[in-house]
């Protein structure tokens, strides 16, 4: 709304009063416009090779790209690569942000053949899922979990040595990442937990699944998904996704978002690849360290040993 106000003056001597007459322009409504939303398009390119595709945002006028994969893999900007390891077809996304509004539009790319290389162990999907399936564990020694103001740092908190015993119920958990397009994540906590003063009754020991209230229910044993990236991460060395209501590794409250003891609301938790050792020490097994950061300056540890 625009307003103009002009000002004029008459002087009037009446009775020894001044008198000042200002006459306004009323307001003038005015109508502004952002434009039109344009049609969302975006162009399929081939990539490095037959696993990795090139999208480029076609979208008439400026705009903001962002992009999703029916497989969790986002990006933004107008020229983005997406690496796919299975064969199949995949549904990509594009939501274009413009000055008219949002535009989306889906299409489908395929893929004729799996990659051959992404099952050895100097991949980060090939060390934490194999070629067929991988079981983990807590890694049963001092500094398993810990908490501190970043990646890979007990110095706020972690556990002894001791609690590998005390917490037996926590370190035969078994963690299995299946090698498949679905990306199967498998979590058997062996029937009981470690309550940890919020779980179950809250008590400083190990209880059965049937102690855990309705809302803390989906922390038990189930089968959800994983996915991996390659790249990225406070290491560079790539990120770990675990979906599904209920989905986690290691202490059961620590999210992306904080610590929540009454039960999880959240669908996903994303880790940070730390550290991935084959052989560690010669002694035949695998190390996983994967970091949370939860927010505030906060970053749990988590380590894992293979047990296949």
């Amino acid at each position: 709304m625009k307003k103009n106000i002009f000002a004029y003056s008459l002087k009037a001597l009446a009775g020894g009063l001044l008198i000042v007459l200002v006459p306004f322009q009323a307001c003038k409504e005015e109508n502004y416009s952002l434009g039109t939303i344009p049609n969302a398009d975006f162009e399929v390119q081939a990539g490095e090779d037959a696993n990795t595709v090139v999208f480029v945002n076609k979208t008439p006028g400026s705009s903001i790209a962002f992009w999703k994969a029916n497989t969790g893999q986002g990006a933004k900007g107008d020229e983005v690569s997406m690496r796919f390891t299975f064969e199949g077809t995949y549904d990509i996304t594009l939501t274009a942000v413009t000055q008219g509004g949002i535009a989306t539009v889906t299409k489908q790319v395929s893929i004729t053949q799996s990659d051959p290389t992404a099952c050895n162990p100097d991949r980060a999907l090939g060390f934490i899922a194999g070629c067929e399936q991988k079981v983990w564990k807590l890694n049963p020694d001092a500094g398993a979990y810990k908490v501190g103001p970043n990646p890979d740092d007990g110095s706020w908190w972690q556990n002894t040595a001791g609690d590998v015993a005390s917490r037996a119920c926590e370190f035969n958990d078994e963690y299995t990442f299946v090698f498949n397009a679905e990306g199967t994540f498998n979590y058997d906590n062996k029937g009981d937990f470690y309550a940890d003063g919020y779980l179950g009754s809250g008590s400083q020991g190990c209880e059965p699944n049937s102690n855990l209230p309705a809302a803390q229910q989906p922390w038990a044993s189930g089968q959800f998904r994983f996915s991996v990236t390659e790249t990225g991460g406070v290491k560079g060395l790539g990120q770990l996704v675990v979906a599904g209501t209920g989905a986690h590794i290691g202490l059961q409250k620590v999210h992306n978002a904080g610590e929540a003891t009454a039960g999880p609301t959240w669908n996903s938790i994303t880790y940070d690849i730390i550290e991935m050792t084959q052989n560690a020490g010669g002694q035949g097994y695998d190390i996983l360290k994967v970091g949370v950061d939860i927010g505030g300056g906060t970053w749990w540890t988590f380590t894992l040993r293979s047990v296949n």
